[in-house]
């Protein structure tokens, strides 16, 4: 059979492949940040303790972490098992963008766009991590498709309303993993204008206010926890420009280049693809602008990685552009990306990639100096960084073994009950009476740490507690106090 004749499914599959593989390179090395911990400890909880926790905390993330939940019964939580369906999620992504560019343009821009899709730098990254970024890229993905699909002939009614109801079910779906997806509505409701006909142009806008009213409740729900994100800057021309969609300005410039090559290209040849661009542009425009505008006139609620779910569209205008271009310069467009992709990748996949993550050193840290003869033992976490409610125990939920068998003696109860994302702790001072009966107890302070951690040395003392050990690394330190 000629290359030519093959159908539209088998580029699909190898450019999901090859996203795969680009996400799952090394994806077990960087250490987890705050951001992973916090899916660890939502979703290694009791029911009861996730239903009580979202109602003050992350319930913009309850169906991803109710979803993780599922996932960890199944396999178990390590952090590799943690970032799996991200490593997926980013091969499932590049795929549905190649079957997207083959149905808008053709088989090169098919190509070209799963496989720009599978390096990415903004779609590999969020194949790394244990967040719903990639999962909510596939999703806002297959949306697309299935608007396409529902835009297109149907032999009746009936299955005219049952592809408007999948797409409003996608829609609904990919909002309820991640809120701010909602936003796609507008994108696909402006794509479904422009290129609809007759019932179909309000078909669109229909199906956005359906997913709308869906995850209403969970709306509901978020706006009550918008303290959660004061922490977020005012938006940057660089967040904007680059980041949110390349993480590197050699990437973002190559891309431009492209884009701006084929869409000369297209001009030229009277080869515009205009409805393409109907679905392309506002996927890819309408969301960042939208937080953006939002953020005038309130709080800023924009920030780079929450918009990733428009990244699948930046490299399905990439297909159509390159698709314009004459012969093999659509392999040299895909080529000359992925070059100026690979430092950004091979970065993202450091030890500390992640925000400078120092969880694993001091998982680390506890590993290697416990010993056999330590006999009974306790730990205590002091406080993290500058977080209110969040102490060292972070590093226990990234990383349980090494704390394995150790006595938690600031905890009010079990992680797995609380309705606190990292646990409800007592200070350290009114830990001491729990060190009766220990042999060695442990203290785990991060150097960072506002206000600094109070080790209540005098009252361990009296107890028969004395220092015996002091040890560092970087931004963490270990003290041993032994009988």
């Amino acid at each position: 059979m000629p290359a030519r004749a093959l159908p539209p499914w088998t580029d699909a599959l190898w450019a999901g492949l090859a996203g795969t593989l680009v996400a799952g390179w090394h994806v077990e090395v960087p250490a987890l940040w705050r951001d992973e911990a916090a899916s660890v400890a939502a979703a290694t909880r009791t029911w009861a303790a996730f239903g009580g926790m979202i109602q003050h905390v992350d319930v913009v993330h309850a169906v991803y972490y109710a979803a993780l939940h599922v996932w960890f019964l199944a396999v178990g939580y390590t952090p590799l098992t943690l970032r799996l369906p991200s490593v997926l999620a980013a091969g499932g992504t590049a795929a549905v963008v190649a079957l997207l560019g083959a149905r808008l343009g053709g088989r090169v821009a098919g190509v070209v766009a799963g496989l720009v899709a599978a390096v990415l730098p903004s779609l590999v990254w969020a194949g790394g991590e244990g967040r719903s970024y990639a999962l909510t890229a596939l999703l806002a993905a297959a949306t697309v498709l299935a608007l396409l699909h529902a835009l297109g002939p149907h032999r009746s009614r009936a299955t005219a309303l049952l592809a408007w109801t999948g797409h409003a079910a996608l829609l609904a779906l990919t909002a309820a993993l991640f809120l701010d997806a909602l936003l796609l509505g507008g994108a696909t409701a402006v794509a479904a204008a422009l290129l609809g006909r007759g019932r179909q142009r309000a078909a669109g806008a229909v199906a956005a206010v359906v997913a709308a009213i869906a995850v209403l409740p969970l709306a509901r729900l978020a706006a009550a926890q918008t303290g959660q994100v004061a922490w977020i800057r005012p938006a940057t021309w660089h967040d904007v420009a680059v980041t949110q969609w390349f993480r590197s300005d050699a990437v973002a410039w190559t891309v431009l280049a492209v884009v701006v090559v084929g869409a000369v290209a297209a001009v030229l040849r009277h080869a515009v693809p205009a409805p393409a661009l109907a679905v392309a542009l506002p996927w890819a425009l309408l969301p960042p602008a939208a937080l953006l505008a939002a953020g005038l006139v309130h709080a800023p609620m924009y920030w780079p990685r929450y918009v990733t779910f428009t990244a699948p569209a930046i490299a399905l205008l990439v297909g159509l552009a390159a698709a314009a271009l004459p012969r093999l310069l659509p392999a040299v467009a895909v080529l000359a990306i992925a070059v100026t992709a690979l430092p950004q990748v091979v970065a993202d996949r450091q030890p500390r990639a992640k925000a400078g993550s120092e969880l694993q050193l001091a998982a680390r840290l506890v590993a290697t100096e416990r010993r056999p003869g330590d006999g009974p033992s306790g730990i205590v976490y002091g406080q993290y960084h500058h977080i209110p409610g969040v102490t060292t125990r972070i590093e226990e939920i990234a990383y349980p073994l090494p704390f394995r068998g150790l006595t938690d003696l600031t905890a009010r109860g079990p992680l797995a009950e609380s309705t606190a994302l990292f646990g409800a702790d007592t200070t350290t001072t009114a830990a001491v009476p729990r060190l009766r009966g220990l042999r060695t107890v442990w203290f785990l302070l991060d150097l960072d740490s506002e206000p600094k951690t109070v080790v209540p040395v005098a009252a361990m003392r009296v107890l028969g507690l004395r220092q015996t050990g002091t040890f560092r690394t970087s931004g963490s330190m270990l003290l041993r106090f032994s009988r």
